[in-house]
């Protein structure tokens, strides 16, 4: 009995939690999913298309891991009379699942974003986001106190903690600016902005006799990599990210060394560390082959919780595909061959 009840009280407890305040997901590797840390980046690399990829296995020694998987698209779109500025559009979808009830987020989001270049390395965006989704539970997968017999345990017995709904309905709005800047002789690159989702606080509660309001979120970030020499790139990192009463810092630095730089067989290795502060270090290796990239990165808790997961914080896995195509000359001239 005690086995079953615990998982069930863990899930109670943690729907409570959210309940009175709820919270957004997170990753480690925020600078590897743009359109979630910022609308105002649908558009911002280099190249024409981007794809990307990120699977989050957190807490595998809880009873039942937090699982987070994200998938993302964004193009840039040309718009003629825009002078020295594009648009840029996106779409990515959000899938969190966590607890003995499985608990979930799953929701679809819509960003667009404008970017103005300011000078010859500089850029300045702006974006918005539109989201909707939901936020569910399984019932059936839930054991409650009533149905002990007096006797035994039995699940079949009909419970009294019952709920309104098992699923809540949102939607999301936000936006955000960022700063971009590229050289042009070199490598080097940085990335500086803030944005705000929730703007709207969307309503989440299970219950019809209260709301619980999703707050509003912050974050506020800078990360970059610099040149030092031919074949050597070191990168910084920073993010605060507040929700509610919650706050969230996170630093650390990256090494990158390029292996060959050979126009169309490109490949690069790094590697990184960080911390998640009160929470949990953090290390990376990342592969670039050409205009792919694979990162994989590792949480090892330091928080109290580590009494609970054994230090495991979990894996974070991202992938990258850009694609550039070839842009048609300003003029075309006809050759006749001999």
């Amino acid at each position: 009995m005690a086995k079953h009840l615990k998982p069930s009280i863990l899930f109670l407890l943690l729907l409570g939690v959210l309940s009175s305040n709820a919270q957004d997901i997170h990753f480690s590797q925020f600078y590897n999913h743009p359109l979630y840390l910022n609308p105002a980046l649908t558009g911002v690399f280099s190249g024409d298309q981007r794809f990307t990829g990120i699977y989050r296995n957190q807490w595998a020694d809880v009873p039942v891991p937090y699982l987070t998987f994200s998938a993302a698209y964004d193009e840039k779109w040309y718009v003629p009379g825009l002078k020295n500025g594009l648009l840029g559009w996106g779409l990515s979808f959000v899938r969190d699942q966590a607890g003995d009830g499985d608990l979930s987020w799953s929701f679809l989001q819509a960003t667009i974003a404008y970017t103005q270049q300011l000078g010859d390395e500089l850029y300045l965006s702006g974006g918005f986001l539109l989201a909707g989704g939901q936020r569910a539970f399984d019932p059936d997968q839930l054991f409650f106190g009533d149905q002990f017999n007096g006797d035994i345990f039995d699940p079949g017995l009909p419970t009294l903690d019952g709920f309104d709904r098992t699923a809540a309905g949102f939607m999301n709005l936000g936006g955000g600016v960022n700063l971009y800047y590229q050289s042009q002789r070199k490598r080097s690159l940085a990335y500086a902005g803030t944005a705000f989702a929730n703007l709207n606080r969307p309503n989440l509660s299970f219950s019809d006799r209260e709301e619980v309001e999703l707050s509003v979120r912050g974050n506020v970030y800078a990360f970059g990599l610099v040149q030092v020499s031919e074949y050597w790139d070191i990168g910084f990192r920073g993010l605060w990210h507040f929700q509610g009463s919650y706050k969230e810092a996170v630093f650390g630095a990256v090494a990158k060394l390029h292996l060959n730089q050979d126009v169309g067989e490109e490949l690069a290795l790094q590697l990184g560390l960080g911390h998640r502060l009160d929470d949990a270090i953090i290390s990376e290796f990342a592969v670039f082959y050409k205009n792919w990239r694979v990162t994989m990165s590792y949480d090892l808790n330091t928080s109290p919780f580590r009494v609970a997961t054994n230090r495991r914080g979990g894996p974070e896995l991202s992938l990258q595909h850009i694609i550039t195509k070839v842009k048609p000359p300003d003029e075309f001239k006809s050759c006749p061959i001999f």
